[in-house]
């Protein structure tokens, strides 16, 4: 047997388990392969603050590093879409039966991430400076964040494919190709952040967050060309050929994506926005709280980061049961991940409560940002059961082609809540920093109470795609 039709013999028995085994093994198949890719590049997120944190102008280039990361994030809001439509069209397609559909749909998909690419791209890495200084930068942060979204912006078109061929992957229920790609992504980046952040005596000069920059968008190619190669060997390599644009399917991922897109780029606004209201603090606080929320936030993700681990396996388990006519196998394989989560995420949340302070140390030599960060740990381990629910059930409705409503729940939190919240507490009420770690962990708990309701009631089952 080829390698082609190997590869394919598994994409076949994944289909048999996610549609037709015992759904906690479904589970845990199409999981733990996304948990640890998750982990692996929340270890490169870690390693990367650790770096940035003993650099020159340390509190600067977190600061930095957090402020270009949410201007990158409203291209970031595009690419969830196309992957919204990917995931919910291919794994309906593959659960149908309909391989050629899947193909097609695969296919349009990467042609529509490299004109978004393109699209965004370049204006992002031209505008960069007037996105960061919105966003909140000010003083030495505003040349950093600039250099570094900027640099980032130009490889934007690796990054978009590599993501869309993921999801493409996944969707046939494929979830260890992409986690040797992402493997690869993190031995490349942090072995040239270490080179470019600091630099060699005598042969690479110390480039700080331009390095990190640098570092990041090598790697993006290297990801993109191994992704690549596993969808030209897996059974839908076909859509790497005969590039054609059909309206019809542009059309059919786009009434999917939109609404994820304007979700994606909802989070993105009132993230910016968050960190401008933390901006607004006494100047003496606000570079601190920024570059406390930086560090904190990528601490926290070793609480989230399974959640989204299970949020990558819903959408197949939901859109290929839906596909196969298993409309309550996709229920319940929805709420046992949701489950799973919760009690994973609640588990390493407690470490939060128990030991902040040593969890918080080691990023930073600058002693004044630790207990900032111990704060928002403490504050905001209440919260990550809720956030689990309201990741994996997002991902659920997204496989179900449901993108609508999450996009109405998550603008009412995020926007009509967090925000004014963040606001009352930390500048009205004047508590500071302590302040804005409330106002997210509170909509945190809101999000995922509404998005239990919406699959609990809502009609999202009889979504067409």
């Amino acid at each position: 047997m080829n390698n082609k039709s190997s590869s394919s013999g598994r994409r076949q028995d994944a289909t048999a388990i996610i549609t037709s085994g015992p759904i906690w093994s479904a589970v845990w198949y199409l999981t733990w392969p996304s948990a640890i890719s998750t982990f692996i590049m929340t270890f490169y997120n870690i390693v990367n603050r650790i770096f940035l944190g003993h650099v020159p102008a340390a509190e600067a280039s977190l600061a930095a590093s957090g402020i270009g990361g949410n201007a990158l994030n409203f291209q970031m809001a595009l690419l969830f879409g196309l992957s919204a439509g990917t995931s919910a069209l291919v794994s309906r397609s593959i659960g149908e039966n309909r391989l050629k559909d899947a193909v097609q749909a695969a296919r349009q998909s990467i042609i529509l991430s490299v004109l978004a690419a393109i699209l965004t791209g370049i204006p992002l890495a031209l505008c960069a400076k007037y996105l960061v200084m919105a966003i909140g930068a000010a003083g030495d942060v505003v040349a950093l964040a600039t250099s570094y979204t900027a640099i980032i912006s130009w490889a934007s078109i690796p990054l978009f494919v590599n993501m869309i061929a993921t999801a493409i992957l996944r969707s046939q229920g494929d979830v260890r190709s992409p986690l040797y790609s992402v493997a690869a992504v993190i031995v490349v980046n942090v072995l040239l952040d270490w080179l470019l952040i600091f630099g060699i005596d005598g042969l690479i000069q110390p480039m700080g967050i331009r390095g990190a920059a640098i570092a990041t968008g090598v790697s993006r190619v290297v990801g993109m060309t191994l992704t690549l190669w596993f969808v030209r060997r897996s059974k839908l390599g076909e859509a790497l050929s005969h590039w054609r644009l059909d309206l019809r399917w542009l059309v059919r991922i786009f009434n999917i994506g939109w609404p994820a897109s304007a979700q994606n780029l909802v989070m993105t606004l009132g993230s910016a926005g968050y960190l401008r209201i933390l901006g607004m603090l006494p100047s003496g606080q606000a570079t601190a709280a920024q570059a406390a929320y930086t560090v904190a936030l990528a601490l926290e993700a070793l609480a989230f980061q399974p959640g989204i681990a299970y949020s990558m396996a819903a959408p197949p388990m939901v859109g290929q049961n839906l596909g196969a006519g298993k409309p309550q196998r996709a229920i319940k394989s929805a709420w046992v991940a949701a489950g799973q989560a919760a009690a994973i995420m609640g588990l390493i949340a407690s470490l939060f409560l128990i030991i902040p302070q040593y969890l918080a140390k080691p990023f930073s030599s600058d002693v004044a940002l630790v207990p900032i960060i111990v704060a928002y740990l403490r504050i905001n381990s209440f919260s990550e059961p809720f956030l689990a629910l309201n990741m994996v059930l997002r991902g659920a409705l997204q496989g179900a082609g449901n993108t609508f409503v999450p996009f109405i729940l998550t603008s009412f939190s995020l926007l009509f809540v967090r925000l004014p919240l963040e606001w009352l507490l930390a500048i009205h009420l004047k508590m500071g920093a302590s302040g804005a770690w409330w106002s997210m962990s509170i909509t945190a708990c809101l999000g995922g109470l509404l998005m239990a309701a919406w699959f609990k009631f809502g009609n999202w089952r009889e979504t067409k795609v």
